[in-house]
């Protein structure tokens, strides 16, 4: 009876006779110059495709974590901001840094998050900066009040405390090549046009595919965003898609006025002390609720959050406050092609208008100009 010692010779010995794996005489070399041509031509035609969807280089797409998380941290080393916009994506698509910078004399710094409340972000830069100029913080109903990272909260404030390495670097080479390449938009990837354009059939428990978060702008260096022009075309399918992502949260009854005087009060104790900390070193607050139009206006509307939550905020805070609704140049005359954001020409107007009317809050509430708050020249 052979042994196992012997079967593992004849097998070690079988196998040392012929080559564990042959390698077949191919034209590896052309081959390869085959499979490059067809790459390259893959990626033009990829290329092609995101450009006739409206994809175009020169957006970013880490302006929410990696480059929020860059802005931030301009405010930690010395320097001469003098305005800091915060609050969630309707100042952030509202203002124009750049056209704000020719009416006030002073670039703000933006430090917007969209679906995010600015409540830990005013007292991340109250508590642990020694800014003092104007925190301008823009108001969206009922998600103002939020006390929460929101939805990209989480990993903007990651990036700015514990970005990694590869995480830097990554943000830095997207960012690089999407000045160049079209397709490398996070709204054109694969699965999100499976997910977009495709008719396939719901099974329940599933997500619904035209319920999704939507394309809603592109984002330029320092956080300058604007709408994206597809979506500014009211009844376009992707105007409406962005609509359908509204209309789940909107389908909801508005909040009881006992439950809204509650958060109101919530939000006067909390903004209280940190008004008065930034007032004390010479800055300030003043609070900008921001247009909407549409559906959302018709929410904020039954839910009377005007006379139950904004005035009785603005009142209990004292502090200086602008509310867009107040005066339809500043909404009702611009656009809002998806209700809650405003398209980039109205982007512009808004923009070119609201140091104005910041100045004229200023002088009627605390008797002087904003311009003599920030030790800023007004530009003529």
């Amino acid at each position: 009876m052979p042994s196992s010692t012997s079967n593992s010779e004849n097998f070690n010995a079988e196998h040392q006779s012929n080559a564990y794996r042959i390698i077949p005489d191919k034209p590896f070399i052309k081959m390869l110059f085959i499979a490059s041509i067809l790459l390259v031509v893959g990626l033009i035609l990829w290329e092609m495709l995101a450009y006739k969807m409206h994809h175009t280089p020169g957006t970013y797409q880490t302006g929410f974590e990696s480059m929020w998380a860059e802005e931030r941290s301009k405010l930690d080393s010395p320097n001469n901001i003098k305005v800091v916009l915060t609050g969630s994506s309707r100042i952030l698509w509202g203002m124009d840094i750049h056209i704000i910078e020719e009416h006030l004399g002073s670039k703000p710094l933006q430090l917007a998050l969209p679906g995010t409340g600015p409540a830990l972000f005013v007292k991340d830069i109250v508590e642990t900066t020694d800014f003092n100029g104007l925190l301008i913080v823009g108001v969206a109903p009922f998600l103002f009040n939020r006390m929460d990272e929101g939805y990209f909260g989480k990993g903007a404030l990651d990036a700015y405390n514990q970005q990694s390495p590869s995480g830097y670097t990554g943000a830095k080479l997207h960012d690089f090549l999407s000045d160049y390449i079209a397709f490398l938009d996070d709204a054109f990837s694969m699965p999100e046009l499976l997910e977009r354009y495709t008719q396939l059939p719901y099974r329940p428990g599933s997500k619904k595919l035209l319920n999704e978060q939507w394309k809603l702008g592109n984002i330029y260096q320092e956080r300058l965003t604007e709408m994206w022009q597809p979506v500014e075309q009211v009844g376009s399918f992707d105007n409406t898609q962005i609509t359908n992502f509204w209309s789940g949260g909107l389908s909801r009854k508005p909040p009881p006025a006992k439950k809204i005087n509650e958060m109101a009060q919530i939000s006067i104790e909390y903004y209280k002390p940190l008004i008065a900390k930034i007032r004390k070193r010479g800055g300030d607050i003043l609070f900008l609720r921001m247009p909407s139009s549409g559906d959302y206006l018709k929410f904020d509307l039954n839910s009377d959050y005007y006379n139950q939550m904004w005035q009785p905020m603005i009142e209990g805070l004292d502090v200086t406050a602008i509310n867009a609704m107040d005066y339809p140049e500043l909404s009702s005359e611009l656009d809002t092609p998806e209700w809650s954001h405003l398209s980039r020409k109205s982007q512009d107007i808004f923009s070119h208008k609201i140091v104005d009317f910041i100045d004229q809050a200023y002088q009627k509430k605390r008797g002087k100009s904003v311009f003599e708050l920030l030790n800023l020249t007004k530009a003529e």
